[in-house]
């Protein structure tokens, strides 16, 4: 099995030098004349402390592959064009997010869960890892799409990742 890093640097080596690249399926963009370009974005990375202590304000673990991902990228967005965007969190959005699934939790009259987002997937809400299916050393079969209607999914986070970037964004699971 592939790491983040690996499949990280494969992507970019497909990337021009502003991280972008030609839609796969020829998408023209909003003036039909180009063909769509897709950006990438790589955020900084985080720092093991800065992990561990989130893990300890939301009360939440966070497995090996996503804290690899963390420190190499502290969040991500791959192929953002005008129509969609594929996002992956960093520390700062996981803690905003997991508040807010908080929130609506309660005003669902529902417990509270230690899931948590770690991202977003166009036209299927937050990508979500069960709190209950995690292990340590992996996210394998605990992530799930949609917090309304869920999907789980037996991808790790890596392979979800390869996932993304080979069907660009394409219902997989």
């Amino acid at each position: 099995m592939a790491n983040i890093k690996t499949v990280l640097d494969k992507l970019k080596s497909q990337l021009d030098e502003n991280l972008t690249r030609l839609h796969p399926r020829g998408l023209l963009d909003r003036d039909d004349k180009n063909i769509l370009r897709e950006e990438c974005i790589f955020k900084e990375p985080a720092t093991e402390g800065e992990i561990n202590s989130l893990e300890i304000e939301l009360g939440i673990t966070i497995p090996y592959d996503y804290r690899e991902f963390l420190l190499h990228h502290n969040g991500m967005t791959l192929f953002s064009t005008y129509l969609v965007e594929y996002k992956f969190y960093g520390l700062d959005e996981i803690r905003e997010n997991f508040l807010i699934v908080q929130e609506d939790r309660e005003e669902d009259d529902l417990e509270p869960t230690k899931d948590y987002p770690i991202g977003q997937f166009p036209d299927a809400g937050y990508i979500i890892m069960d709190a209950r299916k995690l292990k340590k050393h992996s996210s394998q079969g605990a992530i799930y799409v949609g917090h309304i209607m869920p999907e789980a999914t037996e991808e790790s986070f890596v392979t979800f990742v390869e996932n993304v970037i080979e069907n660009t964004g394409e219902f997989f699971w």
